[in-house]
C-alpha cells in the first residue's frame, strides 16, 4: 500500500509527515478515509505521523522509525512529498488481527455464553455481544500497546 505524505518538520529525532487526505493507494479506485492506518498507527485525527530517525528508542515518540536511513541520506525541506509504502504481509497481518480476534472472541463468547448463561436462565446471545464487543478492545488495547506495536517497516521514496 502507498500513501503520499508531505513532510511538516524536520528536527535532530523526529520527521513529522501528514498524510495527503486525498491521496489513494497505490491500486485503490475508492478513497477510505485511511481509517485502518489511523487505528494501526494511532495517529492524530489530522493525519500526522511521526518518523524516527536515527535510534530505535525513539520510536517511543514515534509511529513508524526509519531503519533504512532514508531522512538521514537525503536531504529535504518543508513541504517535500514523499511516499510511504507499507508492506503487504503486514499490511495482511494487522487486518487478520483486526478482523479476526474480534471474530474469535464472539465464537468463543457464543459457546461458553450458551453454556453459562443458560444456566443462570439469561439468552446465550448475550456472549456474543460480549465477545464482539471484548475482542475489538482487545485487538485495539493490543495494536496500540507499546509492546505489541512492532513498529510497521515501512519504506520511504521520493
Amino acid at each position: 500500500m502507498i500513501k503520499l505524505a508531505k513532510i511538516l518538520s524536520i528536527d535532530s529525532e523526529i520527521v513529522t509527515l501528514k498524510l495527503e487526505k486525498k491521496a489513494k493507494c497505490a491500486d485503490c479506485k475508492n478513497g477510505c478515509s485511511d481509517g485502518f492506518l489511523s487505528f494501526l498507527f494511532k495517529k492524530d485525527s489530522d493525519g500526522i505521523l511521526k518518523v524516527g530517525k536515527h535510534s530505535e528508542n525513539s520510536t517511543l515518540s514515534s509511529h513508524l522509525y526509519d531503519y533504512e536511513h532514508f531522512f538521514a541520506e537525503n536531504s529535504f525541506k518543508n513541504n517535500d512529498i514523499i511516499g510511504i509504502e507499507l508492506q503487504e504481509f503486514q499490511l495482511l497481518k494487522y487486518a487478520l488481527m483486526l478482523y479476526g480476534m474480534p471474530i474469535l472472541a464472539i465464537v468463543f463468547f457464543l459457546i461458553s455464553g450458551y453454556t453459562v448463561f443458560s444456566i443462570s436462565g439469561l439468552n446465550g446471545d448475550i456472549g456474543g455481544v460480549i465477545g464482539f464487543v471484548l475482542g475489538l478492545f482487545l485487538t485495539r488495547v493490543l495494536i496500540q500497546s507499546a509492546k505489541f506495536r512492532a513498529t510497521p517497516r515501512v519504506k520511504f521514496f521520493k
